[in-house]
């Protein structure tokens, strides 16, 4: 079965990893994934590498018993794990219009109702208006001696009226005022109630697109379901759903690989940028206005660097729990995974921030495992979150412990209340281990 691996760390990168912990004792705390360590964090750490190191090991190797037992059947068994990945993001597709088509009734529900108000608004005006109208025929009608104008009294209605309107020529201008604002509000009503009986077709049209959306959704979902159980009804089927897991765990954890850098690269520009404007500040010294606006230039780039190295410190109180309510459901190594499988109270939970720190990548994984999101909280600690919906915080984002990051439900082949959890620490020289977050979370 010809699949994507990632790293074999092996032997050799153990012995590269046991000469960088000596290494890590030396270095300072200006980077992110640096730290000191004292012999305890160094045997933590130790022990951490050669945990992390089994679960490779023994990964590397169910995939390797999985392949010899499925043989010949390695092919087929593939082709409809593409089937289902295609069906995935098909139903992920079919979840973006329903999201969006459901936006639109939103909108038109909240325009139907502005709508409604002005509407109610205008008939008040008129209510008033009709017994300012209603003196003005009195008047009208105890002058009837000229013949123009007992024909405007004789009117029986505000449309009546508007209909003799070429009379109001010969009414006083006070009088003719009345009939002209009367005129206005009948023809803002008009609009208004065109404008709501627009805004009533557009939302039966919208509910109709959103039924048949529904459909689609449900369609997709129940062929989802379909091939699912099909894989899963023989031993073979379920070694190769079992496989792809496997594999994706290598493609999350290599995808992760380099994450350091950008938010160096941020740092380093910072530094650049203020000490460009600092010195553009000395040399503009008799300019006022451009040495003020060269100072305020470093001034915002040192307050932009201070919050990331501020967010950066060491956390002294502990993780809080990303999901309000949350319930350890797998834990690490169990499956030979490298994060813990965490079960909220409810569907698409609020995802929080475990700790302060700064947001190093927002990743979209594909239609399986929706959005991964991965907070640096400096000490050389990350902290991974897999399968959120579109995430609300970017990148190079300062975040608070307990900050909202997203919410559940990105995926389609996991539970919209479940999360997927990873811790990675710092191993030195840029290599990382994948840690057991249980411990740091109360578990």
């Amino acid at each position: 079965m010809n699949r994507r691996r990632g790293a074999r760390p092996g032997a050799a990168w153990r012995r590269h990893a046991r000469v960088l912990l000596a290494a890590c004792l030396l270095i300072g705390s200006a980077a992110t994934s640096q730290v000191v360590l004292d012999s305890e964090a160094r045997r933590q750490l130790e022990g951490d590498i050669e945990r992390y190191e089994q679960l490779q090991a023994a990964r590397r190797q169910e995939l390797a018993d999985i392949e010899a037992a499925l043989g010949a059947t390695s092919a087929q068994l593939q082709q409809r794990i593409a089937e289902r990945n295609q069906v995935s993001a098909e139903l992920a597709e079919r979840g973006r219009e329903r999201e969006a088509i459901v936006g639109q009734i939103a909108v038109l529900e909240e325009e139907r109702l502005a709508t409604e108000a002005r509407i109610a608004d205008l008939e008040v005006r008129l209510g008033a208006m009709h017994e300012r109208v209603s003196e003005l025929l009195v008047t009208l009608y105890k002058q009837r001696g000229s013949p123009a104008l007992f024909t405007l009294s004789r009117s029986q209605s505000f449309s009546d009226l508007r209909v003799r309107n070429h009379y109001v020529s010969l009414l006083s201008s006070q009088d003719a005022d009345v009939i002209g604002e009367l005129d206005s509000l009948l023809f803002a009503l008009q609009m208004e109630r065109q404008s709501l009986a627009d805004q009533q077709a557009a939302l039966r049209d919208a509910e109709a697109q959103l039924a048949a959306a529904e459909a689609e959704l449900q369609a997709a979902q129940e062929r989802l379901n379909a091939i699912v159980a099909d894989l899963e009804s023989t031993r073979q089927g379920q070694l190769a759903l079992q496989a792809d897991l496997l594999e994706e765990q290598q493609r999350i954890e290599a995808s992760l690989s380099d994450l350091d850098s950008a938010l160096e690269a941020e740092m380093d520009r910072l530094r650049a940028a203020e000490a460009a404007a600092r010195a553009e500040a000395a040399r503009a010294a008799q300019d006022r206005e451009r040495r003020l606006a060269a100072e305020r230039q470093a001034e915002q780039a040192a307050d932009q660097l201070n919050a990331l190295r501020e967010a950066l410190e060491p956390l002294n109180t502990g993780f809080v729990r990303p999901l309000d309510g949350a319930r350890l459901v797998t834990r690490f190594g169990a499956a030979n995974n490298s994060y813990l499988e965490l079960e909220a109270g409810a569907a698409n939970a609020a995802v929080y921030s475990v700790a302060p720190g700064v947001v190093q990548v927002t990743n979209y994984l594909g239609a399986n495992l929706g959005y991964l999101v991965a907070v640096d909280h400096g000490g050389g600690m990350t902290s991974v979150y897999v399968n959120l919906r579109p995430p609300v915080v970017e990148e190079l984002q300062v975040v608070a412990q307990g900050q909202l990051l997203g919410y559940l439900g990105g995926g389609t082949l996991v539970h919209n209340d479940t999360l997927h959890f990873y811790v990675r620490r710092a191993a030195g020289d840029g290599a990382y281990t994948y840690v057991d977050p249980a411990p740091m979370l109360g578990w």
